[in-house]
């Protein structure tokens, strides 16, 4: 068989997310902001991107990132995520995952990784700390970038219910959607979720321009991010904890398998907004597959008039597999596709 293009992957999940890092088979990423990286990415190599993580070699969830080379002089490294829909501005599962593999595979030392290093990411840069024994990577914490909420109470029908959502940004900008209200059985239930985020997505967007203070190339509801207030297992008893039961539909109608990243912050923003959550204390968040993380107000700021919060989360991740791909020439669906 001849075979016209080679990639390699490490192939991770985080609380259930998958994905998969690209390690082989692309040149250097040119930009001098993680940004501008991004559209030089988009404008030279979507194909890879739809190659690697649609079907057949991928799937409709799968997530992808790409560590490149840092664009400010303190960063370790610089990060790129994919999804379905294109290229995010941060993925808070995707930090998790990538640092647990870089530190076990031995790209970051792990004293280095538990001292703390920055990472340039597109919305920008973050720090993230890996809990290690020996080079066992137990879980990985990030400080977020500035986090705030953007619009309260949006009055929002969707077929038939009502419901009142704010509108935050931890990254992306989300849709934060309480779903104690509705009486119809599960609301995690999986097709619903789908179906309702592109629902509520759609109708925000028809209310509101939504476009960051500063990053105005960060439009538009990312996703939409579903929660319900939880009696909390396994934590200690604390009672001075949340817990939220939540799943996150984000990227066209990809559903996070794990409990948020990005949405997880734009969530604690809303609860600092409401005052139930005061900084250090801590949240529970437990996702669709049962697998949890920890989330906390790091500090406060003001960032572009609003103010704004710097998230911290905490999850674990392990590396899957090592992958090697080859398109061969003759392949009739070069690109993949992707079916819903």
């Amino acid at each position: 068989m001849e075979t016209t293009k080679w990639y390699a992957a490490l192939d991770t999940h985080s609380c259930g997310q998958p994905l998969r890092i690209i390690t082989g088979g692309l040149p250097q990423i040119s930009g001098s902001s993680q940004y501008e990286k991004s559209l030089f990415f988009k404008r030279h190599f979507d194909s890879v991107r739809k190659l690697l993580l649609a079907e057949p070699r991928g799937h409709r969830e799968m997530t992808g990132a790409i560590v490149t080379a840092p664009t400010t002089e303190e960063a370790s490294f610089g990060l790129l995520f994919l999804n379905q829909a294109g290229l995010s501005a941060i993925s808070g599962h995707g930090i998790i995952a990538a640092v647990a593999a870089w530190t076990s595979t031995g790209q970051l030392s792990p004293s280095e990784a538990a001292k703390g290093i920055l990472i340039d990411c597109p919305a920008g840069t973050v720090k993230a700390f890996a809990d290690c024994n020996g080079h066992e990577v137990r879980s990985v914490s990030f400080w977020n970038v500035p986090s705030f909420v953007y619009a309260e109470q949006l009055a929002v029908k969707v077929q038939g219910m009502e419901a009142r959502v704010d509108v935050a940004f931890g990254g992306e900008f989300y849709a934060v959607v309480d779903t104690s209200m509705w009486e119809t059985g599960d609301v995690f239930a999986l097709p619903k979720l789908r179906e309702w985020g592109r629902l509520i997505r759609e109708e925000i967007e028809r209310q509101l321009e939504v476009r960051h203070p500063q990053l105005d190339w960060i439009t538009g509801i990312h996703g939409v991010f579903f929660y319900q207030r939880h009696d909390a297992t396994g934590d200690d008893g604390h009672p001075n904890r949340l817990a939220y039961r939540c799943a996150a539909a984000l990227a066209g109608e990809q559903l996070d398998r794990s409990p948020g990243g990005a949405a997880a912050c734009a969530h604690m923003a809303v609860l600092h907004a409401r005052c139930p959550l005061e900084p250090g204390q801590q949240v529970i968040y437990e996702g669709i597959t049962g697998a949890q993380i920890v989330g906390s107000i790091a500090s406060e700021t003001e960032t572009h008039g609003y103010h704004a919060v710097i998230p911290s989360l905490t999850g674990t991740a392990h590396i899957l597999g090592f992958m090697n791909f080859l398109l061969d020439p003759s392949d009739p669906l070069p690109e993949g596709f992707v079916l819903y």
